[in-house]
């Protein structure tokens, strides 16, 4: 599952659902930082090429949000022929586990296991663990670089951060809804073009339409419920922490 060139979008061989986040309207005017903070699926089948281009474009952290079982890949790309892990992560790039969610907890599993792919599930995921979600932040803010935030797909867990990231910096809360629709189309497509790497299908244009629609209005209805920097500073982050996330896409 590999991004392919696209005008206007960070080309690294060997990814898939990448993307900056840089470009967004604030709502103090302006935009945010292009260069700062990419997102993207798993970096499992980057190619060493794909990893150097990574570092050319900045990137000191790569934070990872899966859970310690996914982390094991197997296969290949069929557009690169690059095995899962193959690449070694150049000199200069650390990579940072940190895990949104506890799989074998019984309480998230009976409030956001049916809905793990759809923001409904946010509010009850980050409720649950601050800590967890706070050591995501404390991992960018600290990134003397640029970061690349990821997870499985590059849609859920990685939305749920960039929604949290781009909201205390000021991103309107429509462009952040775009850039949530914009992940999990990219990902469709990429389903499309290389299937059979994931349990994942790809939905036809229909069905994708609807579910945008749904995953759109949930992702906006609970971000306008949120106070984002309450619950970030509730979480253990300090207003220095919090400033140098602010700065980082400002």
């Amino acid at each position: 599952m590999t991004t392919l060139p696209t005008a206007g979008r960070p080309y690294w061989p060997g990814s898939f659902n990448l993307a900056d986040v840089g470009g967004l309207p604030l709502r103090s005017g302006g935009v945010t930082r292009s260069g700062r903070v990419f997102r993207s699926a798993r970096p499992d089948y980057l190619t060493p090429e794909g990893w150097r281009a990574a570092r050319a474009a900045g990137v000191t952290t790569v934070v990872d949000l899966r859970n310690p079982g996914e982390s094991t890949s197997e296969g290949t790309v069929p557009a690169t022929g690059a095995a899962a892990g193959s690449a070694v992560v150049p000199e200069g790039i650390r990579c940072v586990s940190c895990p949104t969610e506890d799989p074998t907890d019984p309480q998230f599993l009976a409030l956001c296991g049916a809905l793990l792919d759809h923001p409904l599930s946010y509010a009850d995921n980050i409720r649950l663990y601050p800590r967890k979600f706070a050591e995501v932040f404390r991992a960018i803010a600290a990134a003397e670089g640029a970061v690349l935030v990821h997870c499985a797909a590059g849609r859920d867990r990685t939305g749920m951060v960039m929604a949290i990231l781009l909201s205390v910096v000021g991103v309107i809360p429509e462009a952040i809804a775009d850039d949530y629709v914009d992940a999990a189309v990219r990902f469709n497509a990429g389903l499309g073009r290389e299937p059979g790497l994931t349990e994942e299908k790809a939905h036809s244009a229909a069905v994708m339409e609807e579910r945008i629609a749904s995953r759109r209005s949930a992702l906006l209805a609970w971000l306008e419920s949120l106070d984002v920097e309450s619950y970030l500073r509730a979480s253990g982050l300090s207003s220095g922490e919090i400033d140098l996330l602010r700065q980082r896409l400002l």
